[in-house]
């Protein structure tokens, strides 16, 4: 008994703790977004759900005084909480259409846990809910399935989509992307054993502190290094907006790029790269839509069709290029001084890009050309 109320008390403190450093970062942090704002305040939504989960279990005693009490209560509010968590995940690595439709779907399923057992407790007159407990339990285990699958599959096609259209350095989100995965698959495989077994709760319980807190960190220490991805995760608009520069016929086919219409992009990138563009280390394909009129259907097809390549990887060539020819032209210049003419978002991705195409790095290649 006394285990258990230790490790109940230790995941509270834990929990408002992290609820706290997500509130108390913000002050700290200012170049975020929206989206991120809004992941932060689902975090802190679901640091706030298990703190009054823990608080209810201490105060009432109920998986001290009752195991099937305490399991009830645990498909009550885990679902719940690991919905929060996974929407702060998705709507920051998604687009709003998908955010949207990912909240409705896992809301219906928190409602219906929720349904179930106001019924159960109704027509049994306690919290065990006798008869109803295996009914809620499956509900539990499907949606914390549920909660686990989707948002991995959605992270995985959102990180290709980054990887293809940002061209700053996206290391960070790598790595958060990471920790989200590790989280959600081990959360949600071990809860569902250990919300009926108490047992298990002292091994599953420490790990879920463990891998809350890595999470929590990763998502702190992303705020701090905002990779440019906001426009990419901005939803496309419809096929022939007005903003282009050229019209787009009716009887296009739209799954295609013509001739005339390579012509006509190839000449507007090359004066975006003439005058600078490539320089602004907060590029990606999106912003480069904004700037030069041209759809994002259309570069993509451009870059996939034509070049068959990505924006990644054009933007990275060009910046290369500029990079080798100010290393060579002007050896007073520091590293610092060529990442930021360039476009690098840091030193380290100047380095890292030396690295990829020469094998060398920039002082290295620089002493081997003179």
């Amino acid at each position: 008994m006394e285990s258990l109320f230790t490790l109940q008390y230790t995941c509270l403190l834990v929990f408002a703790m992290l609820m706290l450093q997500l509130l108390v970062s913000r002050l700290y942090q200012n170049s975020t977004t929206p989206q991120y704002e809004k992941s932060r305040l689902l975090l802190a939504a679901t640091m706030l759900i298990l703190v009054v989960h823990y608080a209810l279990q201490i105060k009432f005693k109920l998986r001290a005084n009752d195991d099937n009490v305490g399991t009830v209560f645990n498909t009550l509010f885990y679902p719940i909480a690991n919905y929060f968590l996974a929407c702060s995940i998705i709507q920051l690595q998604s687009s709003r259409k998908t955010t949207r439709r990912y909240a409705i779907v896992g809301a219906l399923a928190c409602l219906s846990i929720v349904g179930v057992f106001a019924i159960g407790w109704y027509t049994s007159g306690n919290m065990a809910l006798d008869g109803m407990r295996g009914i809620i339990f499956a509900m539990f285990a499907l949606s914390m399935v549920y909660f686990m699958t989707s948002p991995t599959i959605i992270l995985r096609r959102t990180q290709h989509r980054i990887n293809n259209d940002t061209g700053g350095d996206i290391s960070t989100y790598d790595r958060y992307t990471k920790a989200s995965y590790l989280l959600l698959s081990m959360l949600s495989s071990t809860l569902i054993f250990a919300v009926t077994w108490r047992p298990a709760l002292y091994v599953v319980g420490p790990l879920m502190l463990f891998t809350v807190f890595l999470f929590v960190s990763s998502f702190v220490a992303l705020g701090f290094n905002m990779a440019p991805v906001e426009d990419v995760l901005t939803e496309d608009e419809t096929y022939g907006n007005a903003s282009d520069y050229y019209n787009e016929l009716a009887d296009d086919d739209p799954t295609t790029i013509s001739t005339g219409q390579i012509e006509k992009i190839s000449i507007i990138l090359g004066q975006w790269v003439a005058n600078g563009g490539f320089r602004d280390s907060s590029a990606n394909i999106g912003k480069l839509s904004q700037q030069t009129g041209i759809s994002r259907i259309r570069l993509s097809q451009y870059f996939d069709q034509y070049l068959n390549s990505t924006f990644r990887v054009w933007l990275s060539g060009i910046r290369f290029a500029e990079a080798q020819r100010l290393v060579k032209a002007h050896p007073e210049y520091n590293n610092d001084t060529i990442s930021i003419y360039c476009g690098f978002s840091s030193r380290s991705q100047l380095y890292k890009i030396f690295n990829d195409n020469t094998g060398m790095s920039p002082r290295e290649w620089r002493e081997m050309q003179s």
